[in-house]
This record gives C-alpha cells, structure tokens and sequence, in this order.
C-alpha cells in the first residue's frame, strides 16, 4: 500500500486557526472581568482547539492510499471511500479549481475531493460508479478528481496498478 498525502495546503489553515484561538483566549482572560463569558470563551476556544488538532492529526495519519486491489480516497474524518482498482481507468494529472460549496461533492459527472478549492489528479472510471453523499443522495460519477501534494507520484502509483 502506498500513502497519497493531501494535506500540505490545508495544514497551514489549521496552524494559524490553532495560533489565532491560543492568543484570542489569552488577550481575552486578560481583557475581561466577566467570568462567565470568560469561562464561556475558554470553553470555545478548547473546542476550536480540539478540532484544529483532530484535523491536522487525521491529514497527517489518514491520507489518500492505493495498493493492488483498491484506491482509498479520504477527506479529514468526514469521507472514506474505496475503489477497487479494476474500475479504474488511466489516471492523469488534471490540475482544475472548483467553485463547489463542499470539500466533497459531485460536479457534473465527477466527484470531486477538494482541498481549498482545487484538484490536481483525475481518474476516470471504466463503467459509472455510484456515491452516496448522505444529504445529496446516490448520485452516479465517471471519474474522480483529487488533491494529491505529490500529483506525479499519486498518478504513477495509481497507473502502476491499473494498466
């Protein structure tokens, strides 16, 4: 199994909300003298906190992978999805922004795993695949297209195992 990371655009977001939260919360405790909105604040902020470091541990733990029998496509804890390889066409590197309004969504006949706005990597699929989205329902695709840090090395690992 070989990983595909996409977390390297997204990760700086996470470290700048997890700075912005740590010195609000301390400009705040020293500012205010209304402890129940203090307590209230400190309690938001370890949450944010909570989430920052849940994300950034999951795009560091939990990336894209393929091996011989399938490609598993994530985004953070929310999407988990595995294609065995035999559906799958010539992957090719595909660098394209979306104006979606969801990380994960179904574009025309793709679906699409943005990271901020943008793919790099797209994999056309042999016979239609179908997703299911929960709010969205099943919808058919007939490709994939990704965020791949590495899109060279994900679109070889990928045609390695399909052709």
């Amino acid at each position: 199994m070989v990983e595909i990371p996409y977390g390297k655009r997204m990760k700086p977001r996470y470290v700048r909300f997890l700075i912005i939260t740590v010195v609000g919360v301390a400009l705040v405790a020293f500012a205010l003298d209304v402890p129940w909105l203090l307590i209230t604040l400190i309690v938001l902020g370890v949450l944010n906190t909570v989430v920052c470091v849940g994300a950034l541990y999951v795009l560091t733990k939990q990336p894209h992978t393929v091996s011989d029998d399938e490609l598993r496509l994530r985004q953070l804890g929310f999407f988990d999805w595995r294609i065995p390889t035999a559906d799958l066409g010539p992957a090719q590197i595909a660098e394209r922004t979306h104006k979606g309004q969801r990380s994960v969504e179904v574009i025309g006949d793709a679906l699409v795993i943005q990271s901020l706005t943008r793919t790099n990597v797209s994999v056309p699929f042999h016979e239609p695949q179908l997703v299911d989205l929960g709010k969205t329902g099943v919808q058919r695709v007939e490709r994939v297209e990704f965020w791949a840090d590495e899109p060279e090395k994900a679109v070889r690992e990928i045609n390695a195992r399909t052709t």
